[in-house]
């Protein structure tokens, strides 16, 4: 295993080294972090917001569970999503900045230029800001752009809403890990038991 690690380590810090600035043991390290927390809090938020989605469900007379599933993947997605902004590298140079729709692309289909990042086929993205989809405001762009994508793909209400709101919650909950707030967490629940 250890080998492994550490062959995927040299191939991560070659091949995106031109993209990005964090080495593999950062990037090991911020995924644990939120692994645990995410593992944490599926009991506090997610079982209770799937409670209630199935409950108004009942109520409505609606299946589901199709959506249920594509909002639970949507969730664990959108957990990881706020770091792919280690692919915009921070700028002084305002002309090097890139233009807020590349970023936002960035941010709506991170998998298809990940993709086009180890194809070599990307160009690198450069803000003045660093870190900046760590913040609400992306979180509300982010959950506008799921309701969208929630009407293109269900006509009810409900199914419509639950998308962003199942999206936006996995995004402030990486956003509550990065700002330490799962370590306030867990000293409060310590000191209850």
């Amino acid at each position: 295993m250890k080998r492994t690690i550490s062959k995927l380590s040299e191939h991560w810090d070659k091949l995106l080294s031109k993209f990005i600035t964090y080495k593999f043991d950062k990037a090991e390290e911020e995924l644990k972090e939120h692994f645990d927390f995410l593992a944490w809090t599926f009991n506090r938020v997610i079982l209770p917001l799937i409670a209630f989605y199935v409950a108004l469900s009942l109520i409505l007379n609606m299946n589901i569970f199709g959506s249920l599933f594509v909002s639970l993947i949507v969730f664990i997605y959108s957990n990881f999503l706020p770091d792919s902004d280690f692919l915009i590298k921070k700028t002084e140079d305002k002309s090097k900045a890139s233009l807020w729709y590349e970023k936002w692309t960035l941010l709506f289909f991170a998998p298809i230029i990940v993709y086009y990042i180890l194809t070599s086929k990307a160009k690198p993205l450069y803000s003045r800001k660093s870190r900046c989809f760590h913040n609400f405001g992306t979180a509300v762009i982010y959950g506008v752009f799921l309701l969208i994508v929630g009407s293109i793909f269900w006509p009810e209400t409900l199914k419509r809403v639950m998308l962003p709101m199942f999206g936006m919650s996995g995004f402030i909950l990486h956003l509550l890990v990065d700002k330490g707030f799962h370590h306030l967490i867990r000293t409060k629940l310590s000191q209850n038991i």
